[in-house]
Order: C-alpha cells, then sequence, then structure tokens
C-alpha cells in the first residue's frame, strides 16, 4: 500500500510540476512571441516551420500544461465522468491514467521535435531535464502497482 500511494504521489506530483512549467513558459510565448521574455531568440526557429514562438508557445500550453493538469487532477479526486468522450482508450483503466500516459509520451515527442528541429541545447540543460521527465511519467504511469490503481473495477470498490 505504501508504495502504491509513494508512485502514485509522485506522478501526480510530476504531472503537475510539468503543467506549472508549461504553462508558465507557454504564457511567456504567447505574450511574447519573439521569445525575449525567456532569453530566447527566434533565430533557433530557423530550422522551423515557425517564424516565432506563438504557435510553439499554444502548443506548449495545451500539450505539456493542460494535458498533464487535468491527467493529475483526474488522478487524484478520481472522478468518474471522463473529461472527453471516447476516454479512457483502455476500457479496464481510469481516463486520467490514459491522459497520464498521453503526457508522459507527449513531452518526450515535445522534446524530440524540439531536439530534431532545433538542434540540443548543451549550455541549458532545460531539453534533458524536460526528457527526462516526460520518460518518469512515462514509467511512472506504465508501472504495474500504478495501473492496477487506476483499474476501474479497483475504484469501483472504492465508492
Amino acid at each position: 500500500m505504501a508504495m502504491k500511494s509513494l508512485y502514485t504521489g509522485l506522478l501526480i506530483f510530476l504531472l503537475f510540476f510539468n503543467a506549472a512549467g508549461a504553462f508558465y513558459g507557454g504564457a511567456s510565448l504567447l505574450t511574447d512571441s519573439s521569445g525575449a521574455s525567456l532569453h530566447m531568440s527566434t533565430q533557433v526557429l530557423a530550422g522551423s516551420p515557425f517564424r516565432n514562438f506563438f504557435i510553439p508557445g499554444i502548443i506548449l500550453v495545451l500539450v505539456n500544461g493542460a494535458l498533464p493538469l487535468v491527467a493529475g487532477a483526474g488522478l487524484l479526486l478520481r472522478r468518474p465522468a471522463a473529461p472527453l468522450p471516447g476516454l479512457p482508450f483502455w476500457k479496464n483503466r481510469h481516463w486520467a491514467w490514459t491522459l497520464s500516459l498521453a503526457s508522459g509520451l507527449g513531452l518526450m515527442i515535445w522534446i524530440a521535435v524540439q531536439i530534431a528541429m532545433l538542434g540540443y541545447w548543451p549550455e541549458v540543460p532545460i531539453q534533458a531535464i524536460y526528457g527526462a521527465l516526460g520518460c518518469a511519467i512515462t514509467a511512472l504511469t506504465l508501472l504495474p502497482v500504478v495501473q492496477r490503481t487506476y483499474l476501474l473495477d479497483q475504484l469501483q470498490l472504492l465508492r
């Protein structure tokens, strides 16, 4: 029981941590699409389809902000109603578990695409940190003890 609480608590914390960072970074990019407020230059976008950081800011807020926020809240509160029709994709798992997995994978994809398009920034370890965060969220979500915690049959027993 203690390991289940430790792993699910850590997962929820990491989802909220990711959301907070994405909301901060995304809001900064939306309000200043030049990237100057985050000490970035649009020159790094030379290998991308973007001329400024506005669209990446929107994607950052939605994929790495809203998605993990809803996932973390759902894991924490364990509410039965799904926020979107069609969730969960796995019929025997709570919808928030599905969003948690999507959050981890989404963050890893975000970082991989960023590195592929803009290159790796060794002087600023943020890509490595958030890449590791995506791996950690995905790994914690896939732990058998966490998966069992969010089986629908188990959750119905708790009511």
